[in-house]
């Protein structure tokens, strides 16, 4: 009797271990329940002082006060953004590891074949949204955006124009500029923003394409010379530079930016990195130094932003197979 008791005892007691172990360590949810308790990376996909890389350094200065642990920025340039987000598929997706999404993501896909498009990641929350604009070296003979036009009709093939990479973003915009000006530009991409930018502050090609903040301060110091900006209105900063539009060319591009995560990401962890980073938004202290950077805050949801996205993958593609450009397509 004695024995068959103890043995009853033990054995509910075993039950109740193993509920207390289920409801401290093992209940689905829990990871996402105590997440972050560590570092998390996130994944540049361009070079260091690009503008991609400016706005999430900027982010990472502060989104530590509202997610709880440090972000690190890791760089991986190169290739069109396309070796970044090839090591990025292979990334775990438990919030540790988060990727930028920009324009470029998109528009490569479109321009030839990648591993991946615009559904391979989850998308977290969108962050910014910035017109391009055309810069030349200080000494430049061309002192507006038409001037720029008007050579590169006279020379087609001449007038050279660097961008961040072949098939991204700013390549793309400049492809577009150039058939909606009807002219023929010399297209040099680089690995990413910031060396085009060095490469233009150098005179070793006649302007660039990028988009605030790469340029911002190289223009506030005098290096470059902004020639216009494809918005629809004139940036803030910079009041006297005139928009394509009212230069007589009707063209207006830019360039956004976003968080994404590997696919399969657990929605609660997706909704606190979204919290955290529109937290980081609403920050005066993050406002203040968006405007210095010279980039603009536009914020969409998780769910917006992957319509949005959607859209864009939509758009590019229209845009790519009417003007025949890349080679992803067979015209």
């Amino acid at each position: 009797m004695f024995i068959k008791k103890l043995t009853k005892n033990f054995v509910l007691g075993l039950v109740f271990l193993a509920v207390i172990g289920m409801s401290i360590g093992f209940s689905p949810g829990t990871t996402a329940e105590v997440y972050p308790t560590r570092e998390i990376e996130f994944m540049v996909p361009w070079s260091v002082g690009g503008a991609t890389d400016m706005v999430f350094r900027t982010f990472s200065t502060l989104i530590h006060k509202y997610i709880g642990v440090p972000m690190i920025i890791v760089n991986r340039p190169g290739g069109g953004a396309v070796p970044g987000y090839a090591e990025a598929m292979k990334k775990k997706n438990d919030g540790y590891y988060l990727l930028a999404w920009a324009t470029p993501s998109i528009t490569k896909t479109q321009m030839s074949k990648t591993p991946y498009d615009y559904k391979t990641f989850d998308p977290v929350i969108m962050v910014v949204h910035n017109p391009c604009w055309i810069l030349v070296p200080k000494d430049s003979p061309y002192n507006t955006l038409r001037d720029l036009v008007d050579a590169a009709r006279a020379n087609p093939g001449k007038v050279s124009m660097g961008n961040g990479g072949a098939g991204g973003g700013t390549h793309l915009v400049a492809l577009a500029f150039e058939e909606e000006a009807g002219i023929e530009l010399l297209h040099v991409p680089f690995k990413g923003g910031a060396p085009s930018i060095v490469s233009a502050m150098g005179g070793h090609i006649d302007s660039v394409n990028c988009s605030p903040p790469e340029g911002i301060s190289q223009v506030k110091g005098g290096a470059l010379r902004a020639l216009g900006v494809f918005g629809e209105k004139r940036l803030e900063e910079f009041p006297d530079v005139l928009t394509a539009k009212e230069q007589g060319i009707d063209f207006v591009m830019g360039m956004w930016r976003g968080v994404a995560v590997p696919k399969g990401t657990d929605p609660t962890i997706i909704r606190k990195l979204h919290d955290a980073f529109k937290a980081t938004m609403e920050d005066e202290g993050f406002k203040k130094l968006a405007k210095k950077a010279g980039f603009l805050l536009e914020y969409k949801s998780t769910e917006d932003f992957a319509r949005f996205v959607e859209e864009q993958n939509a758009y590019y593609m229209d845009l790519i197979k009417a003007k025949k450009l890349g080679d992803r397509y067979k015209y």
